[in-house]
Parts: structure tokens; C-alpha cells; sequence
């Protein structure tokens, strides 16, 4: 009997040295396959090589125990009859080896009562995920199961007892965890099978492309010398833009001031007429006169409104104008639209009728864009427009207000009804028109609509007359806001808050121009300072003060202080040593306030412009103030160097922009002579105060002494430098 497992013994030392060969060679040069099977058959034929090596090593330690030779040999039969029927019937080779796993582990059980190799029935369920689907590990943990109360049956055992449940509950445990493991597994073979197939239908579809791709390189190379020639005219071409962009603002900033002077003298003079008749003896004034006269101030006041807008509007592009946002009544604003054109309606025999809902609520608008609007769409009106009339209706419509400006003119076709919103567009472009105009005036009015957050559009038909409909958001409700950390979240519907400390009214008003997503509420006082920040819970404070830090120490610790230096006219006049900056057209009661506000009294005034108009209403207005002024008129610098030299002076009213001796080359002359330093001086100019350069340069400094993250700090850092404006000479070595 032993020299029989000997011999067998050297038999199957053979083929297992064959087999490590073959196991080493797969280790080291694993072959590539697509094919599922194929890795299940190689998964097989590794795990055989395992069990096969397994029973060699139990043979060689039971070497000369005849009782304990059944199991290695039923391992060994497992191992190599699966190994060879891989290759005939992938199943049933599956089927052969783990049968023979645990046919194994039964007569191993049955031969020795005491060992413990029930628990072994786990490793068979974790060897057959790696073979089966997930499903049918549960088949291999069932089929372990009854083996092993089929030996706990056969051993006298009752199946409730420890060495029973303990193993049949781990087998059911490991079968779930490899269902759980080995289901992952499987999805991801199926995808990488999948994966494989469309790999080489990409495959094929790239070397398809390959040849398309070569000639498309070409035709880059071509279009690369094209581009690089386009580049090149593009460069010039944008060197052309920035000159003529410059060009325009300075034609702009001139414009700006050549419209001042005389619009000052419109309005400086018909405000005098209007406030002050008494100063023009023996003139009599009849109420039409007095009519035709506040009619020419209103629409002086208008136009100088509409002044200040003109750098803005040098780009063509409403979207950059700032809005001075104010919550307005419509009705006012229709109101004063009809007042400005009424005597154009009269003059052409046409009804201009009104109809405003009584419960109208207030709109959040700039009321000058707004008349602005209307009186355009009015004016356009009346052009096309020979009897009847125009009806303007305001009502609300859920959530806006929507005015209507319909007339009973020639009506528009509706294949022409675009070239109406379009910049210059005419319905009848050619040169013999019958109706003047521009054809910006609608167009603008569109563009200053949607600046609103609005909606502008037409409805015509031909020999019935026009409606131009445009719509303007309510005004949001006040509602609170509740602070969530040191940052502040705004409810539905809420109106962000900005508190300003600006002592400069004219900076303020345009603190609110630009910054019209706002609501911008003037500090006047430290102390009402903790109050308006409890009222209104505002974004930040904002401070163009000297003492800047005398409002952050007062302020909350999580309240954004943001602090700038704007040059403004107060501040401008304070850094020359004058009085007051008046920016004009300067109105009556402005200078008569400007005077009044000086501390010591006035009789002698010299007014100083190179304007004789200007010198003129200046003299009309103090006469008008009934303060027994006496005017000395100066028409340059030179001339007001030399008066001011052979003439005692109370007060100094100067224009800075002068020919030959400008207003500041007065000032110096003043400072240098101690007898004229003591002279106050009020400038009135029409510099206006975004075009002035400080020499200070650019200050701005947000500081939040709480909350706030690195991102969130270099989100500022970056809004800041995109806001910074492109140095005009690269070669300077001056730091901001």
C-alpha cells in the first residue's frame, strides 16, 4: 500500500512541477483578453493550481498515515479535473471543483469529529463569487450549508448546537458579504467589456479621422496665416479706437463745459425774472409773460438735468449712465412731461389728455430719464400727429406700472414697426421726409426703460394711430433684514442699504447716481450713527472723511467700513483755501446761500469770468438779493489781478477756466499777497467732479474688523484690480 502512494506521489510531483511552471509564467506575462469567460477560465485554472498544491503539500505531511490520504487525493482530483475540463465545458469544470471542495471538507469532518473544518465552508463561498454571478453565490452558500448539517446529521448531532449554527451563520454572512462584493465586481467586468467593445469601434472610427485630421491641419496652417495678418490690422485698428477714444472724451469733457455757460445764463436769468421781477424796473409783467418765462425756466432746469449725463452719453451706450434713484410718484412726472410740451400741443391745435389711476403706488426711477422718456415719446408724437390728440394712461399691472402714450396719427405699418427702436432709424429714411427728427429719441428712450428694469414696445396700425407701451417695476416693500454671522441677508424683495458719510452734497448726489442698486443714506452726525445702522441694517459704511477713523472706531466691529478719497468740489475748495465751490449753472438761491453762509458781511463783490454774459447775471442776482451789493466786473484773470490791486474787495466770485491767467493763477497771486490772502473766494466753474484727477491719487481701503474668509477676501482683491484703470504710461515707477 505504501509503495502504491509513492508511486503515485512521483506521478504527481511531475505534474505539479508542470503546473508551477505554468502558474509562474501567468504571474509574471499575464495574458490580455476581452472575453469574460477567458478570465474565469484562467481565474479557474489558478485556483486549481492552489487546491493542487494545497493537497500536494497535505500528502507530503501525511506521508506513511494511509487513514488521512482520502482528502489530499479528492483536492487533487478537483484541482486537475477542473483544470482540464476548463477548456471542454467552463460549468461543469466550475461545477467539478467546487463539488470537490466540499466533498473535501465533509469526508475530512466525518474522518476526524474534533477538527474545525466546518469553518472552511466560508473560503468555498468567497472562491465561488470570484467564478459565479452574485446571485448564485447564494447557491454555493446553500449547498455548503446542507453538507454541513448532513455531517452534523450523520455525527449525531443536533443542528441547534454551537459547532452547527456557528459555521452555518458565518457561511450565510460571508455568502451576503461576497453577493455585496462580488456584484461590484461583476458590474465593473461587464463594464469594461462593454468599455472594450466600443474601445475599438472608437478605434476604428479614429483611424478614420486620422486622414480627415491631416487635411484639416493644412487648412489651419492657412487660416493661421490668415489670423496672424488679421492680428496685425486688428492691433492698428485698436490703436485707432483708443485715439478716437480719447478724442471723445476730451470732445466730451469740452462740450460739457460749453453747454454749461449758456444753459447758466438761461436758467440764472429766468429764475431771476420768475423770483425777482422787482430787480427790472419799469418792466411790466403780464401773466403771460410771467407764464412764458417760468415755461422757459422749467425747460432750462431740464436740459441742465440732463447735462450732467454728457460724458455718458458721448459712449452711445444708456447701460453705462448712472441713476440718481429716488422712490417718485408717476403722476409728478407725467405732470411735469405734459407741462414741458403743452404749449407744442396747443401751437398745433391737438389734445393731450391724462388718465393716472388714483392708487397708483410709488416707483423707484430716475424721474429725469423718466420725463425724458415721455417728453420724447410726447415730441415724437405730436410729429405724426395732425388732428386728435395723445392720451397718456398709468395703471399698475401686477407687479409694474405701465404707461401707455397713444395718439391718433398716421400709424406705423407693421413691417417697419422695428426700424423705430433702432439707432437712427426712420420709417422713411429718404432725404425728402415730411417729418423731422433723429431717430435716437425713441431708440433712447428704449435703452433708458430697460436701464430701469423695464419693457418698452409699439403697437400701430396704419391710419389709426400709434401706442408706445413701457413698463417700470414697484418699488420693493421695506422689509428687515436678519444677520446670519457678521453678514447680513437680506429678505425677498429687500433694498440693499449703504450708509454715506460724505460732507459734500454734490458728491453725495453722485455717491447716489452711480451707485443706484442702493439705497444711500447720509451720516451727518457720529452719533446717529449706531441708530441708522440698527434702523436699516446696511451693507457697509461708506467715508470720505479726514477723519475716517474717528467713524471706524465708532461703527460696529462687523459692519464693512469702506473709506475713499473722492476730490470733490468742498474738498478741492478746502485744499486752494477758498470758500465754497459752486458747480455750474449756479441758480439764485444757490449763490445767495453760498454769500450768506461767509462770516463776515459782504457789500463789495468782484465777479470774475471771461463770459460778459455770465459777468452780468452774476450782477442781476445780487441786485436781486436786495442786500445792497455793489458788483465790480472783471472779465479774465489779469483784469481781476489788477482790481483786486486798486479796489477794495469783500468777496471774489471767479471761473477757473479762463484764457491766458485761469482761475488757479489768481488764487496763487491772492495767497502770495497778504493783503489779498484774506479775501474769500467762491469759485464757480463747470469742472465737473468726475473728470477732476486728485493729486493725491487713488484711496480706497475696506477694512472689517470681523468675519470674512481668505476667499472671500480675495474676491475683493479681484473686483478691485478689474476696477483699476490701465496705466497710461508703463515706463513710471510710481506705486498706487
Amino acid at each position: 500500500m505504501i509503495e502504491q502512494i509513492a508511486l503515485e506521489c512521483e506521478c504527481v510531483s511531475e505534474v505539479e512541477t508542470m503546473l508551477v511552471k505554468d502558474f509562474w509564467r501567468r504571474i509574471v506575462q499575464p495574458s490580455e483578453s476581452g472575453d469574460l469567460n477567458e478570465l474565469r477560465r484562467g481565474t479557474i485554472w489558478e485556483i486549481g493550481v492552489i487546491v493542487f498544491a494545497i493537497a500536494w503539500g497535505m500528502l507530503i505531511a501525511e506521508y506513511g498515515q494511509p487513514e488521512k490520504v482520502l482528502v489530499p487525493f479528492v483536492l487533487l482530483g478537483g484541482a486537475l479535473g477542473s483544470i482540464w475540463l476548463r477548456e471542454v465545458n467552463f460549468r461543469f469544470a466550475l461545477v467539478w471543483l467546487i463539488g470537490s471542495l466540499l466533498a473535501a471538507i465533509a469526508f475530512q469532518k466525518l474522518a476526524f469529529p474534533a477538527s474545525a473544518v466546518e469553518y472552511s465552508f466560508p473560503v468555498i463561498v468567497v472562491i465561488s463569487s470570484l467564478l459565479v454571478s452574485s446571485t448564485n453565490v447564494f447557491i454555493v452558500a446553500g449547498m455548503a450549508c446542507l453538507v454541513l448539517l448532513t455531517v452534523a446529521y450523520a455525527q449525531g448531532l443536533n443542528w441547534f448546537d454551537g459547532q452547527v449554527v456557528a459555521p452555518f451563520l458565518l457561511t450565510v454572512v460571508t455568502a451576503c458579504a461576497a453577493w455585496i462584493g462580488s456584484r461590484q465586481m461583476h458590474l465593473a467586468l461587464d463594464w469594461m467589456r462593454n468599455s472594450y467593445t466600443r474601445s475599438n469601434s472608437l478605434l476604428s472610427q479614429l483611424r478614420n479621422e486620422r486622414a480627415s485630421l491631416a487635411s484639416t491641419l493644412k487648412m489651419l496652417e492657412d487660416a493661421y496665416v490668415r489670423i496672424e495678418k488679421m492680428n496685425y490690422a486688428l492691433i492698428e485698428a485698436q490703436s485707432a479706437a483708443e485715439a478716437a477714444r480719447r478724442a471723445k472724451a476730451e470732445f466730451a469733457a469740452n462740450v460739457s463745459h460749453e453747454l454749461r455757460t449758456p444753459i447758466n445764463i438761461i436758467i440764472g436769468f429766468a429764475e431771476t425774472m420768475a423770483n425777482a421781477p422787482e430787480t427790472y424796473a419799469g418792466v411790466t409783467w403780464s401773466p403771460e409773460l410771467c407764464a412764458d418765462i417760468e415755461q422757459i425756466h422749467q425747460s432750462s432746469r431740464h436740459l441742465a438735468s440732463l447735462i450732467d449725463d454728457v460724458l455718458d452719453l458721448s459712449a452711445l451706450d444708456a447701460r453705462k449712465l448712472g441713476l440718481t434713484v429716488a422712490e417718485t410718484d408717476i403722476r409728478s412726472v407725467i405732470e411735469d412731461a405734459v407741462g414741458l410740451v403743452g404749449n407744442l400741443y396747443r401751437a398745433k391745435k391737438l389734445d393731450l389728455n391724462v388718465e393716472v389711476a388714483v392708487d397708483l403706488p410709488g416707483v423707484r426711477i430716475d424721474a429725469v430719464r423718466i420725463r425724458q422718456v415721455l417728453i420724447n415719446l410726447l415730441t415724437n408724437a405730436s410729429r405724426f400727429t395732425y388732428s386728435g390728440g395723445v392720451t397718456i394712461t398709468a395703471r399698475q399691472i401686477n407687479d409694474v406700472i405701465r404707461v401707455a402714450v397713444a395718439d391718433t396719427g398716421i400709424g406705423i405699418a407693421p413691417e417697419d414697426a422695428s426700424k423705430v427702436f433702432e439707432d437712427f432709424g426712420q420709417v422713411d429714411g429718404s432725404t425728402t421726409r415730411k417729418h423731422d427728427g433723429t431717430g435716437l429719441g425713441v431708440p433712447l428712450s428704449k435703452r433708458l426703460v430697460e436701464l430701469h428694469g423695464g419693457q418698452m414696445w409699439l403697437e400701430s396700425h396704419v391710419g389709426l394711430g400709434s401706442t408706445f407701451y413701457f413698463t417700470l417695476p414697484l418699488a420693493p416693500q421695506t422689509s428687515r433684514v436678519e444677520r446670519v454671522g457678521s453678514y447680513p441677508v437680506p429678505s425677498s424683495g429687500y433694498r440693499k442699504v449703504l450708509l454715506a458719510v460724505e460732507p459734500d452734497p454734490l458728491l453725495l448726489r453722485l455717491l447716489r447716481r452711480h451707485l443706484s442698486g442702493y439705497d444711500i443714506i447720509e451720516v451727518k452726525r457720529r452719533a446717529d450713527l449706531a441708530a441708522l445702522v440698527k434702523q436699516h441694517q446696511p451693507f457697509a459704511l461708506l467715508v470720505d472723511s479726514p477723519d475716517r477713523a474717528e467713524w471706524q472706531a465708532g461703527a460696529p466691529r462687523d459692519l464693512p467700513i469702506i473709506s475713499v478719497s473722492l476730490p470733490g468740489s468742498l474738498q478741492s475748495a478746502q485744499s486752494l483755501g477758498i470758500a465754497n465751490f459752486l458747480l455750474k449753472p449756479v441758480s439764485r438761491d444757490e449763490l445767495l446761500n453760498a454769500i450768506a453762509a461767509l462770516e463776515h458781511p459782504i457789500r463789495e463783490v468782484l465777479v470774475v469770468d471771461d463770459d460778459p454774459q455770465l459777468v452780468d447775471l452774476f450782477n442781476r442776482m445780487l441786485q436781486s438779493a436786495g442786500e445792497a451789493y455793489h458788483t465790480i466786473r472783471a472779465f479774465g484773470g489779469k483784469d481781476a489781478l489788477e482790481r483786486l490791486h486798486n479796489q477794495p474787495v469783500d468777496l471774489v466770485l471767479l471761473d477757473l477756466l479762463m484764457p491766458e491767467v485761469d482761475g488757479l493763477m489768481v488764487l496763487r497771486a491772492m495767497k502770495e499777497d497778504a493783503a489779498l490772502a484774506r479775501i474769500p473766494v467762491i469759485v464757480i466753474s463747470a469742472l465737473y467732479p468726475e473728470t477732476t484727477q486728485t493729486a493725491r491719487g487713488l484711496f480706497v481701503q475696506l477694512v472689517c474688523a470681523q468675519g470674512g474668509s481668505i476667499s472671500e477676501t480675495l474676491s475683493v482683491v479681484q473686483a478691485l484690480i478689474g476696477a483699476l484703470p490701465p496705466r497710461t504710461d508703463l515706463s513710471a515707477t510710481s506705486s498706487l
